[in-house]
């Protein structure tokens, strides 16, 4: 596993361990560098004191040997004298000792009596003894309870030598504890900068990163992506912001986007609502001026008022229609139904009518099974097949025109062909006959095409319906509308009504 897959609290956690076993490890490794030297040096503790005791001089080993012989007599020291006594015993003292009046240790075999005894005869008495002049050491411990006995005795005289270390080796321990002082807290700070050049790489930058990105959203730039540079919690609160980012740059383009379509749908409205309004108004003006003298001409003049007001009332209600589209509040009487009649009914009522205008209306089948039911509104199906079919009369190409009303099944549900013989509508702008006011003829010069709601009304229908609305071109020539509805089971499945 790499450092980089640590997760934050993972880091400061092994950053804290570091900080912690980097002084315990010096100290350690000081400590154990001081206790190997003096061990190298011959017996620790001996040099140890030197260290402590300089004015000791060469004494300390034989202090360090009567002291152990104290002890080992008293019973507090159950080692073997044999490691603390041999420093002494180098110079030329002996050491006897006796416990329970057994021998329990002796320089040389076989002395031990002897050298007790002539300790008596030197410094005569039952008291203890420890004489160290210019003619040697005698030295006699009797334990309290008088069982045992040490004594260590040897013509050497006493003088304070130099000691192992020379006279001026205090200074040069003091130099030497501040030289690993000062070395061990450069290793220290040493350490400590590395760890905080780190977590200022690991976690400060990254949080700055974020921190720079947040203000830039603040400001409103959604467009600058967030890099997330690892996968820790840091990552993930980069990629969660890169997320955020993303959701917020959508809902700012579709923002515009919207602003765009309710200025477009405004300029549209306006368009529609002048071009009927300057119509009333010319045709008031004329009978208000005389224009029309005769009675039949003033009808003339009133019919088309009213018939340019009752445009202006359909327009008005399919603006509201799509409104309520447009937010959810339309409301369905849902019901299943089969399509075949539906859509043969629907034929059957005005294929008459439209011929006798030029305009044949026709219904293909190409269904195999009998039952296709659906769930619809049949007020407002009936209002998609209206719009379809106004569109294609409105458009037709000449004196005659044909739409063809084609059913068949695909994808769980069943799909309407409303396939016209009209004028052609650029592939380019396919994707938008179904946008308010929408109108393939860019001056929007004629107003009497319709208000260019009808496919947009149409397709709201369809979708809220839970199917899905779409154009392509017709062969040879003319548009054809596809609406796909799902099954009545489908339907039911998606959970829409």
């Amino acid at each position: 596993m790499k450092l980089r897959d640590l997760s934050v609290r993972q880091r400061l956690i092994l950053n804290n361990i570091i900080m912690v076993l980097v002084p315990v490890l010096l100290l350690a490794s000081i400590g154990s560098a001081v206790f190997h030297g003096l061990r190298a040096t011959g017996n620790f503790r001996e040099r140890e004191l030197e260290i402590l005791w300089p004015e000791a001089g060469d004494t300390i080993p034989v202090l360090m040997g009567l002291s152990h012989i104290f002890t080992n007599v008293d019973g507090g020291e159950k080692e073997k004298l044999e490691r603390h006594v041999e420093s002494m015993e180098e110079v030329g003292i002996e050491v006897a000792v006796l416990c329970d009046g057994e021998v329990t240790y002796e320089s040389e075999p076989d002395t031990a009596q002897a050298l007790i005894a002539e300790s008596y005869e030197i410094v005569p008495g039952e008291g203890n003894v420890l004489l160290w002049d210019d003619r040697g050491l005698v030295y006699r411990y009797v334990s309290r309870d008088g069982k045992n006995i040490g004594v260590a005795m040897g013509p050497v005289p006493f003088q304070i030598g130099q000691g192992f270390f020379p006279p001026h080796m205090g200074g040069v321990w003091s130099a030497m504890g501040i030289g690993i002082f000062l070395l061990a807290a450069a290793i220290i700070v040493f350490v400590g900068l590395l760890l905080v050049r780190r977590m200022t790489r690991d976690i400060v930058a990254p949080l700055e990163e974020l921190q720079h990105a947040a203000r830039r959203i603040a400001k409103g730039d959604c467009d600058t992506p967030i890099v997330s540079h690892g996968t820790d919690e840091l990552g993930e609160t980069a990629a969660v912001f890169e997320l955020m980012r993303r959701r917020l740059q959508q809902g700012q383009k579709l923002r515009e986007q919207y602003e765009q379509n309710r200025q477009e749908l405004l300029a549209g409205i306006a368009h529609d609502l002048a071009t009927p309004l300057t119509k009333i108004q010319g045709y008031t003006g004329g009978v208000l001026d005389g224009i029309a003298t005769t009675p039949e001409k003033q009808r003339r003049y009133l019919e088309l008022v009213y018939h340019t007001s009752q445009d202006m009332e359909k327009m008005v209600h399919e603006l509201f229609l799509l409104s309520k589209l447009e937010l959810g509040k339309a409301v369905f009487q849902w019901e299943a139904a089969s399509l075949r009649p539906i859509l043969q009914q629907y034929v059957d009522r005005q294929k008459e009518a439209l011929a006798a205008q030029g305009f044949a209306l026709r219904f293909e089948d190409a269904l195999a099974a009998d039952d296709v039911c659906v769930m619809l509104d049949r007020i407002q199906f009936q209002r998609v097949l209206d719009n379809i079919l106004s569109n294609a009369i409105k458009y037709k190409d000449g004196d005659s025109g044909r739409l063809t009303i084609r059913l068949s099944a695909r994808d769980g549900g069943y799909v309407i062909e409303c396939e016209d013989c009209g004028r052609d509508v650029a592939r380019d702008e396919l994707g938008q006959i179904f946008e308010s006011f929408y109108r393939t003829d860019k001056a929007r010069t004629d107003a009497a095409k319709g208000s260019g709601l009808g496919l947009a009304v149409t397709a709201r229908i369809v979708e809220a319906m839970g199917g899905r609305i779409w154009a392509r071109p017709a062969v040879p020539k003319g548009l054809c509308v596809c609406i796909w509805l799902p099954s009545k089971q489908s339907f039911a499945e998606d959970g829409k009504a």
